[in-house]
């Protein structure tokens, strides 16, 4: 099985990382010598199971959410550099309000990557590769933006080299990733299964999930990989499997450090599908590698994952249409969220978890700023909790949403022009989590234009 991506990083650099520490869930040692303290600790603990006190269940920041909404494109390829090119996402997404390019972890690039298997350039591409965002029905049978991946032309079965990964890169200057928490919605297409196939050798894999590092010689080889492939065994079931290795394009010779098979959780095959995955990267056994599927953990592995030269992650593919199989390879993703840690409490599963909307935004209120022919609308407000947590806020104007701010900023402006004198414009907000639970709406605030 040959898997080895020649993924190249992009060359300039923004942005800042965004870092937090994991802690990892201890028991504590049981006494029979009872105190004063053991007993207000028993004392709250009961109540807790009783419902009547709620414990915090996550420390995590959402650092990036999209939606693929409108306001967000992908750009034409650039950067071509041979066999392969570039091509941004670009633009505010309208449903979470969060900007591309990503302006976390101190990303140069975040887009998908175009590795072609010959030479090509701005006429020939689209005969190997395309990536577009375009309106399908989500996983909950309503109406999504998805960014569609597709991979036209690769080489003959059983070898690999063309691929589109939907991939974030940063230099090796700006330091690790500690701990990422990254997930998203992903289908495979009904014939899925039958393009991968047992009868040649290195045909029977599909990538889902990657990330790698850099900075060997400070250039663009890493000295550790983590990779979550699909494979199909002789038996024709599909099943997952996690490596551990140093499969990260430097030319030391090859090592698998270790691996996981999942032939438990299924497959899922023409249905939208929860990816979840996280890592705590160490180099003791703290270090851990955590993954799911639908809420079902497909590996969680503790011990070391930094590489010999502990080098940074530079490379984190997302999803990547690259296989042994055959074309074309296709990747429909969506509802992509990432977190400095697990959102949902430390190694649980956010499949299905947060139903619960957000409170109500409170105290909003307004102040209008007139000019000869437009006004300008300041709107702040009291910020809403959640279960887990408020990425945003969404504002409407006389019943129409007008605009969203993302995470805690609870401040909007809005524009009026265009409109008769003494017109009066109501303004409410409400707040929504990263499964999008919308509150209620708040009061209303008026003005008069």
């Amino acid at each position: 099985m040959n898997i080895d991506h020649q993924v190249i990083p992009a060359s300039s650099s923004q942005s800042l990382i965004a870092e937090s520490m994991q802690m990892k869930q201890s028991k504590d040692n049981c006494t029979k010598k009872s105190s004063p303290a053991i007993l207000l600790y028993t004392i709250l603990l009961l109540v807790s199971l009783n419902g009547l006190f709620t414990p915090v269940v996550h420390a995590a920041n959402l650092l990036f959410r999209t939606n693929f909404g409108p306001g967000v494109s992908v750009n034409a390829p650039t950067g071509y550099y041979g066999k392969g090119a570039w091509q941004r996402i670009t633009g505010t997404d309208q449903e979470t309000g969060y900007t591309w390019p990503m302006p976390i972890l101190g990303a140069d690039f975040s887009g998908v990557q175009l590795i072609t298997r010959e030479i090509v350039n701005s006429s020939t591409i689209g005969n190997h590769i395309t990536n577009q965002i375009r309106s399908v029905t989500g996983p909950k049978g309503k109406p999504v933006n998805e960014l569609f991946q597709n991979v036209k032309l690769k080489e003959p079965v059983g070898q690999a080299f063309a691929q589109a990964p939907f991939i974030i890169t940063r230099p090796w200057t700006k330091g690790d990733v500690k701990d990422l928490y990254l997930t998203y919605w992903f289908k495979y297409p009904a014939d899925f299964a039958s393009k991968l196939t047992t009868s040649v050798s290195g045909a029977n894999w599909r990538t889902q999930f990657e990330f790698k590092t850099g900075g060997y010689n400070n250039q663009g080889g890493g000295d550790y990989r983590i990779i979550t492939n699909i494979i199909k065994d002789s038996s024709g079931k599909l099943y997952w499997s996690t490596v551990g290795d140093n499969k990260a394009n430097q030319p030391e010779a090859p090592v698998q450090y270790w691996r996981q098979a999942n032939n438990v959780v299924p497959v899922p095959i023409d249905k939208w599908f929860k990816y979840e995955v996280y890592w705590h990267r160490s180099s003791g056994s703290d270090g851990r590698f955590w993954s799911a599927v639908n809420g079902q953990v497909i590996v969680d592995r503790w011990g070391p994952n930094m590489g010999k030269y502990n080098l940074p992650i530079t490379r984190i593919m997302a999803n990547n249409a690259y296989t042994g199989g055959y074309a074309t390879v296709e990747s429909h993703s969506t509802g992509l969220q990432i977190w400095d840690g697990f959102p949902c409490g430390v190694g649980r599963s956010c499949y299905n978890y947060d139903q619960v909307a957000p409170t109500v935004p409170a105290s909003l209120k307004s102040t209008i700023a007139k000019y000869s022919s437009s006004a300008n609308v300041s709107l702040t407000w009291a910020a809403s909790a959640d279960n887990v947590s408020v990425a945003g806020y969404a504002i409407y104007r006389n019943g129409t949403k007008v605009g969203v701010t993302n995470r805690t900023r609870t401040s909007f402006s809005n524009t009026i022009s265009g409109s008769a004198k003494g017109a009066l414009y109501s303004y409410t907000v409400r707040a929504f989590d990263a499964e999008d639970n919308l509150s209620a709406a708040s009061n209303v605030a008026s003005v008069v234009y």
